[in-house]
């Protein structure tokens, strides 16, 4: 079985050797977004997962979407359709009663309202992926030839998780490798690291004979969506779900990045 014991040290390299380079198969690559001001990074190395992994892979997943929530929840607002409702019936009843105090209480009890509902979507998917796929993990990625889990390891402790498990929704005729549950620690971010997971990914779904990787991300996750890009993923479909009074629409973005060369 092969293993992938991607090592970095030091400062992020930003300009990657041959070796690096290796998932050039992807249309794109262009260096992720970093401070202007470098900072020292510890080492890390990437490795398949462990069993020993088990509990701090369910918290670093967990608490990556919980961290995520108000971001994504702050970009849902400003959303047309969110941006009039809020301020639209406040101002109806300013019209209807005069009462300021009205207006300003409805506002508020709309807000609360709209975070109650999405903060209990974030949860609640959190708790189906808990008691699904990262409940028995090698069950889950480990069982078979072309699913995996790794994660990335620096001075002794898991700060990224990443899972790859075959496609369910059909692309064509292509056979797709989905990339799932990346995640990487608030303290260990902007190091490179999720850039390496992902690598990892696309590498072994080349060498798996996959056509290419899938995966979906937040419409409002930015930041997430360069680093894709950088590596070749394409936006190729969008979906989402409406909140509570379908006060709001949560998007969401699909992914995909087709390998042009296999080994």
């Amino acid at each position: 079985m092969k293993a992938w014991p991607l090592r970095h040290e030091g400062r992020e390299n930003k300009n990657p050797g041959p070796e690096e380079l290796k998932v050039g198969f992807c249309s794109s690559y262009r260096a992720e977004q970093e401070s202007e001001t470098e900072t020292s990074m510890a080492p890390y190395h990437i490795r398949r997962y462990q069993d020993h992994d088990w509990q701090t892979v369910r918290e670093i997943v967990s608490q990556g979407l919980l961290n995520n929530a108000p971001s994504d929840f702050w970009h849902m607002l400003i959303k047309p359709r969110t941006f009039l409702v809020l301020l639209g019936v406040p101002f109806a009843l300013i019209l209807a009663s005069g009462s300021i105090l009205l207006s300003l209480l409805s506002f508020l009890g709309l807000l609360a309202g709209q975070w109650l509902t999405f903060r209990h979507l974030v949860i609640k998917f959190i708790d189906n992926f808990l008691r699904t796929d990262l409940l028995d993990i090698q069950k889950s990625y480990l069982s078979s030839r072309g699913s995996s889990f790794f994660v990335s390891e620096s001075e002794n402790q898991v700060v990224g998780t990443v899972g790859a498990r075959p496609a369910k929704t059909p692309i064509g005729r292509g056979k797709y490798l989905e990339l799932q549950r990346l995640s990487v620690k608030k303290s260990h971010q902007g190091q490179g690291i999720a850039r390496a997971l992902i690598q990892t990914v696309i590498q072994f779904a080349q060498d798996q004979g996959y056509d290419g990787v899938l995966l979906e991300t937040a419409g409002s996750n930015h930041r997430a969506q360069r680093l894709y890009e950088s590596l070749g993923f394409w936006k190729f479909h969008e979906s989402g779900c409406y909140l509570k009074w379908r006060l709001a629409f949560f998007p969401v973005w699909h992914y995909r990045c087709d390998i042009s060369s296999r080994s």
